[in-house]
């Protein structure tokens, strides 16, 4: 059974605290059947270089939920499942946000879809989510948080397809 749910999120500044984009994909039995995503408001401010890249700024998120107003909904879109990130780097901004504000972790088992790219693809040049995509086809719009979660659903899908694994094999 393939069941997971992929999160990304892009971030305001250096802080991996300053979660200021949410995107959820949901699949159940190797199909995607939900998603959702939030802008959110992370309280401190935008630098150049990450609103360069996502084109997220105070002005897009004013009047946006702060992290703490989204968490119970997370963690319901959570549930128990399987969490995957594509690289650490979203697993360390949720755990550093809800560090922040002193709220409990998501209680879920997290795999990287990075590490399970470079079994399913050993020996690519690369293995950033644009790359990776573009060679699998997946077309998408990369630090979009809900474009870059779907796009990461895919490849998990996909390696699961080429390597005859399920989810949980990587655990």
């Amino acid at each position: 059974m393939t069941t997971f749910t992929v999160v990304d999120v892009e971030t305001a500044n250096h802080s991996r605290a300053s979660v200021c984009q949410i995107g959820i994909v949901q699949v159940r039995d190797g199909r995607i059947c939900g998603e959702w995503q939030s802008l959110v408001d992370p309280e401190g401010a935008f630098h150049t270089f990450h609103t360069g890249l996502h084109g997220i700024d105070v002005n897009a998120v004013s009047g946006a939920p702060v992290f703490p107003d989204l968490y119970g909904k997370l963690k319901r879109l959570f549930g128990r499942s399987v969490a995957v990130g594509h690289s650490q780097f979203d697993r360390q901004a949720l755990d550093r946000t809800t560090d922040r504000y002193n709220l409990p972790m998501f209680p879920v088992a997290w795999l990287d879809s990075v590490v399970i790219a470079r079994d399913a693809w050993p020996g690519l040049p690369s293995y950033k989510l644009g790359p990776l995509a573009e060679m699998l086809s997946i077309d998408f719009r990369h630090h979009d948080a809900l474009e870059d979660a779907r796009a990461a659903a895919k490849v998990v899908l996909l390696a699961c397809a080429v390597t005859g694994r399920s989810i949980e094999s990587w655990l």
